[in-house]
């Protein structure tokens, strides 16, 4: 999942000059998106829209696995379901994780595409499972 420009700050202030490391979300929150988000558009899905409301991912730490580090690149998965229920019949190509779980503000911390692009018939659910989330530095 590629970084928002709020998380990109984040991280070069913080490892290049000398900015105190920004605080940790208590909740982290993931929306749907109709196109794929990059840096500076999330692309989310108007609230209400599609019956989208952005989805709790758990509350920090424990939201997300400790990073791994393979020969490539280090990563982290979540470690909580979140479920879409009720959605209207639609399209959905990506998605981000969003500081909050609220869906009417907050920062992107990350986007991406889904692995396939999903289409709902009404009353459909999506779901994210557990480690379905991946997120690299690379």
């Amino acid at each position: 999942m590629p970084y928002g420009q709020y998380l990109t700050k984040q991280m070069l202030d913080w490892a290049f000059c000398g900015v105190a490391a920004p605080t940790r979300p208590v909740n982290y929150g993931l929306g749907l998106s109709l196109g794929v988000p990059n840096a500076t558009s999330a692309s989310e899905i108007a609230v209400g829209s599609s019956n989208v409301t952005r989805q709790t991912l758990g509350v920090s730490p424990n939201a997300w696995s400790a990073a791994s580090t393979p020969a490539g690149s280090a990563f982290v998965v979540n470690l909580t379901a979140a479920t879409f229920s009720n959605l209207s019949a639609g399209s959905f190509s990506g998605c981000q994780v969003w500081d909050t779980g609220s869906s009417t503000n907050g920062s992107m911390l990350c986007g991406g595409a889904l692995a396939a692009a999903r289409t709902t018939s009404a009353g459909d659910s999506l779901v994210c499972a557990v480690a379905a989330l991946t997120v690299s530095l690379a």
